[in-house]
């Protein structure tokens, strides 16, 4: 998953950032904030995915060899930071083309002709939003803190 987030009533704060900060500074204080959004938002996604009391139940094959030794809530998925021009990502939690012990879990974000989609991972991003504007207004307040300050 990877959320794209487009910061509310920062426009102010974000450009005196940008006025403040070289490309290089501008890139570190991005990555900064993923780094410290991935824990939160791998919280709050655990949380959404459903999970049972036995994990034989889980995963493909139901108690079979093939089943999983942990559920998909303990087992979020946090990519490695990436930075750009743009800025910094990292995905967190499993994509449609996911093959791993948990691939079962797009099943459930996306549904299949039996079972409708629950899309806990776009409830995941509209959740973790003020928690993660608030990371990006301490960090950008912060440099500038220390650069103006």
């Amino acid at each position: 998953m990877k959320i794209d987030m487009e910061f509310q009533g920062l426009q102010e704060l974000m450009k005196a950032f940008e006025a403040a900060a070289g490309d290089e500074e501008i890139k570190e204080v991005n990555r900064k904030i993923v780094e410290k959004s991935e824990p939160i938002v791998k919280r709050i996604m655990s949380g959404k995915i459903p999970k049972s009391t036995d994990t034989s139940k889980s995963g493909r094959g139901f108690g079979t060899k093939s089943s999983v030794s942990a559920h998909a809530a303990d087992s979020v998925p946090v990519g490695k930071i990436k930075v750009n021009d743009d800025g910094a990502s990292a995905n967190i939690g499993w994509d449609k083309s996911d093959n791993s012990d948990h691939f079962y879990v797009k099943f459930i974000n996306w549904g299949t002709i039996y079972q409708p989609p629950q899309e806990f991972i776009f409830k995941t991003g509209r959740e973790a939003d003020s928690e993660l504007q608030k990371i990006a207004e301490q960090e950008y307040q912060s440099f500038l803190d220390n650069r103006l300050g």
